[in-house]
C-alpha cells in the first residue's frame, strides 16, 4: 500500500505584485481536483491513521489513502480550501509557523504580505477537524544553519503549537522542503513522531517517518495532469 500525500500553499487568486505566484492553486481549481480525487477512490486520513496503520494498531487503510497538507497557514486555508474539504468529507493538515500567527509571510521578504490565520480562527478550525502541525518558528531551512539552532526551531515551534492547541503536535514540515538525514535525527529528537518534505513521490509502509515525501499541487496543474501523475506514482513505480 503507498500513501499519498499532496502539498499546497495558497488557495486563492494571485494579487497584483505577487513574486512567487507558483505557490497559488485558484480555488475552482482546487475543488476539481479534490472532486476527481474521490471519483478516482482517494479517501483522506490523517498522519495519526497512517502511523497506526505502520505500526500494526489499525488493521486497514482505504485503498488509496491521500492526506492533503498546506503549508504556512495563511488565511486563504480558512476562506477557500476548509469550506472545500469539509463539504465533501474530507480532511487536511495545516503546518503552522508559530512565531509568525496572526501575521504574515515575513520570512519572504520580497513577497507581497499576505495574513496568517490567528489563534481564534486556529483553535476554531480544530474543533471543526482540521489538524495542525509545526512549520517552525520562523520558516528557516534547517539544513542550511547550525545544528543548535535547527533543534531549538523544531523544539519550540512544537512547545508553541502544543501549548496553543492543547495536545502535543508531532508533525513536521520542513520550511522550504530543506532537510537532510542529520535534520531527520534532531526532528526525531525534537518529539515529532511524523516529518514531511517534497521531493514529488508516494510513500510506502517503510518510508523513514520523518522523511515522507510530497506531492506538490502547481498552479498550472489541471485534473489530467494530476491522474497522471498519481497513476505513474502508484502503479508504474511498481516496475
Amino acid at each position: 500500500m503507498k500513501l499519498t500525500i499532496l502539498m499546497y500553499h495558497k488557495i486563492d487568486e494571485p494579487s497584483a505584485g505577487v513574486r512567487h505566484p507558483g505557490n497559488f492553486v485558484r480555488p475552482d481549481r482546487f475543488a476539481q481536483q479534490m472532486d476527481s480525487l474521490l471519483d478516482w477512490g482517494y479517501r483522506t486520513i490523517d498522519f495519526d491513521d497512517w502511523l497506526a496503520f505502520r505500526d500494526g494498531r489499525r488493521p486497514t487503510l482505504p485503498d488509496k489513502p491521500l492526506i492533503i497538507t498546506f503549508d504556512d497557514g495563511y488565511t486563504c486555508f480558512d476562506e477557500h480550501a476548509w469550506p472545500v474539504l469539509k463539504h465533501r468529507g474530507m480532511t487536511g493538515t495545516v503546518f503552522l509557523v508559530a512565531g509568525h500567527i496572526g501575521g504574515t509571510n515575513a520570512w519572504e521578504d520580497d513577497e507581497v504580505p499576505m495574513r496568517l490565520l490567528n489563534a481564534d480562527r486556529i483553535l476554531a478550525l480544530q474543533r471543526d477537524g482540521v489538524r495542525f502541525g509545526s512549520h517552525g518558528v520562523t520558516h528557516r531551512p534547517l539544513a542550511r544553519i547550525a545544528a543548535d539552532e535547527a533543534l531549538d526551531e523544531l523544539r519550540r515551534s512544537r512547545s508553541m503549537l502544543s501549548d496553543l492547541l492543547g495536545h502535543p503536535v508531532d508533525v513536521f514540515a520542513y520550511p522550504f522542503s530543506n532537510q537532510s538525514r542529520a535534520v531527520r535525527a534532531l526532528a526525531r529528537r525534537a518529539g515529532y513522531r511524523v516529518a514531511v518534505r517534497g521531493k514529488g513521490r508516494m510513500n510506502w509502509p517503510h518510508t523513514d517517518p520523518h522523511g515522507l515525501r510530497r506531492i506538490k499541487v502547481e498552479p498550472e496543474t489541471l485534473v489530467e495532469d494530476l491522474r497522471r501523475t498519481l497513476y505513474r506514482e502508484r502503479y508504474l513505480r511498481l516496475l
